[in-house]
């Protein structure tokens, strides 16, 4: 499997969370625009935090194995690299958005962090 090939496969998991995370956002995001507008940027950006670092994971985990390394080095790096890209999004948001509604924010990024535990519920129903 090619890189590209695992990027588009359906059945990674990962990809499964990256799905629920974009869908709960933008059910979130679409009304909120009209009701608050801050509000509704507050969920992007939580969005953005939460997403940006899961792509990365995605990617890392759908390079092609090289024989001689290790499997663990991989998970390492894959998960080093979230968690600097999470901090410096975090940086970045809240050293260049000015009146960003905190409390939605943060409730938005637990939220879409607790959604991946929807994705055995997914992959179940997918399989009925």
């Amino acid at each position: 499997m090619d890189s590209v090939g695992a990027l588009e496969n359906d059945s990674n998991p990962l990809f499964k969370v990256l799905q629920i995370q974009f869908s709960i956002a933008l059910i979130a995001i679409v009304p909120l625009f009209f009701i608050k507008a801050g509000a509704a940027l507050a969920v992007f950006l939580a969005m953005a935090v939460v997403a940006i670092p899961g792509l990365y994971t995605l990617a890392i985990s759908s390079l092609p194995m090289e024989k001689q390394a290790a499997g663990m080095a991989r998970v390492l790096k894959a998960e080093l690299g979230k968690y600097a890209i999470t901090v410096m999004l975090f940086i970045l948001i809240f050293s260049l958005v000015e009146n960003l509604e905190v409390v939605v924010f943060f409730v938005s990024v637990l939220a879409l962090h607790m959604s991946a535990l929807l994705v055995p519920f997914v992959l179940r129903s997918g399989r009925d």
